[in-house]
């Protein structure tokens, strides 16, 4: 990576041949989240970047998703080797994959993703994938190239061995009261949706939210199992301490039982006093995601935690107690997962204390409109758009889809329309991902099929006015001429049936 001096602190962007750096607009301030971190003008930037240049010890580049792509550690707390290797690792991987516990508010490096400026950020926290705690101070800036966000690099100066200003890491998120400091970035009021289905969950949240017993989510990918986790925790005593998220299926069994247990020195070749994560996060909440992969030697491990509030650390002579409150999520039935042994039974009934299932989107349709306006008004904000709102022809494409990726995919949907349009009209049906149009995608989409079909060769207006016609006619041919009839199959009013109809040159 070319080392370069920015003349105002702004966005990096690709030019065609390097990376330029492109300053803010004039003026812009940018909201602080967080207690120990700060959104920098342009001048605090680069009297940052001047002061303390020669003390920066580690620069990481990741891409719009989160991998990895450049990366160099050149930390005095470690051997060239040690630096050396660690590059090496940690290139092509997730950054998810690296820091395991890390989120987009936790990471400044995933924040910066989603931010417009750059972020500086004192004594962040993270556990690496072996379970080791680093602290750094970065500055953080997104890449930005024709317009859109492609990235962000972060330049990071280690302070884990000057200590957290004479503070404890536990004690330094114990004392912000800013939802990035523990890591639950969602509340009840994210949870959208009018159906009595997702009413339901919101009163469950709420009754059970201050109980010490432990959850356990049940929901198909994609239905928004983090949010209802989230909203349990920040509606509950614990809001204030922290939240840490493991997805258990990221991490091998040995990574994961010293990062959730902790290891003392001499359990293994190599092994150093490290605390735990369920030891670290006591007086908070730990969410496994997909506890089903766990192995089945860790499952009972944890079991033993729940029914005896202590933690035994690898190598430890004796347990510490815990205040720790656990709440799990699986994306199959937990009957078929201990069905095929991926689940002990005793885990899934001292978990099953409180049950809360997550419904698929297709189970609540009156909810779809309330998300496409929810995601667009936030995909506006985020990528600058002024979209106006989504015609009654694409919003009723969008209700009579089956949705086998659930609200992701909704959210999703929305954001690669918003990215078609000039940012100033209302989404139209022929913003809407080609394989919506898809009879072969249609079919399929109810029991989670892909489409395979390929594209046709024809433009992409052209197809969806062929798929309509093809709608309108086999309802016609179903309501065997009957304008009123055909209306009501095809879930839109008359009057539009007929303008529909007009434009397609039926009769």
């Amino acid at each position: 990576m070319r080392r370069g001096y920015p003349s105002h602190a702004g966005r990096w962007q690709n030019t065609g041949r390097k990376w330029a750096y492109r300053p803010p607009a004039s003026g812009n301030k940018h909201e602080i989240t967080r207690k120990e971190e700060q959104a920098m003008s342009s001048s605090d930037a680069l009297k940052w970047l001047n002061e303390n240049f020669n003390f920066v010890d580690s620069v990481t580049i990741i891409d719009h998703s989160g991998t990895i792509i450049a990366k160099q550690r050149f930390n005095p707390r470690y051997t060239d080797e040690e630096n050396a290797a660690d590059n090496q690792w940690a290139l092509g991987k997730n950054l998810l994959e690296v820091f395991p516990g890390q989120n987009f508010q936790s990471s400044a490096l995933l924040a910066a993703l989603k931010t417009n400026g750059v972020i500086y950020r004192q004594q962040e926290i993270a556990w690496n994938h072996l379970g080791k705690k680093s602290v750094t101070n970065n500055l953080t800036i997104p890449i930005v190239c024709r317009g859109q966000f492609v990235g962000s690099v972060q330049l990071s100066r280690d302070v884990t061995n000057m200590g957290l200003s004479g503070r404890t890491a536990q004690r330094a998120r114990e004392e912000s009261s800013a939802p990035a400091a523990t890591g639950a970035r969602y509340t009840l009021e994210d949870i959208v949706g009018q159906s009595p289905e997702i009413q339901a969950v919101r009163r469950l949240i709420q009754r059970i939210a201050n109980s010490s017993s432990s959850v356990l989510v049940y929901g198909e990918t994609g239905t928004g199992k983090e949010l209802v986790v989230s909203s349990i925790h920040n509606a509950s005593y614990r809001k204030d301490k922290t939240f840490m998220p493991i997805n258990c299926a990221a991490l091998p069994e040995s990574i994961l039982e010293s990062l959730l247990f902790g290891t003392r020195r001499g359990a293994f070749t190599g092994a150093e006093d490290r605390v735990g994560l369920i030891e670290e996060c006591s007086g908070g909440t730990i969410y496994l995601d997909e506890i089903n992969s766990m192995p089945l030697k860790l499952q009972s491990k944890l079991l033993r935690v729940l029914d005896t509030k202590t933690v035994m650390a690898l190598g430890a002579s004796k347990p510490k107690e815990v205040d720790i409150r656990i709440v799990a999520s699986v994306n199959r039935s937990p009957e078929q997962l201990m069905q095929n042994k991926e689940m002990l039974p005793d885990l899934f009934y001292r978990l099953n204390a409180i049950h809360i299932r997550v419904p698929p989107l297709r189970s609540r349709p009156e909810d779809i409109e309330l998300l496409a306006q929810h995601f667009l008004d936030s995909y506006n904000r985020q990528l600058g758009k002024q979209n106006n709102g989504i015609s009654p022809e694409a919003m009723e494409l969008l209700k009579t889809y089956h949705w086998p990726g659930n609200v992701r995919e909704l959210e999703h949907t929305i954001e690669a329309a918003l990215n078609l349009t000039d940012g100033s009209r209302e989404l139209r049906v022929e913003d809407i991902p080609a394989y919506f149009f898809s009879p072969a995608g249609a079919s399929t989409a109810g029991s989670g099929g892909a489409n395979t079909r390929s594209v046709p060769n024809v433009p992409l207006r052209e197809a969806v006015a062929d798929y309509e016609r093809g709608l309108i006619r086999q309802a016609l041919q179903e309501a065997k001429g009957n304008i009123d009839r055909a209306a009501a199959l095809l879930q839109i009013p008359r009057t539009t049936l007929y303008s529909r109809m007009s434009k397609l040159g039926l009769r």
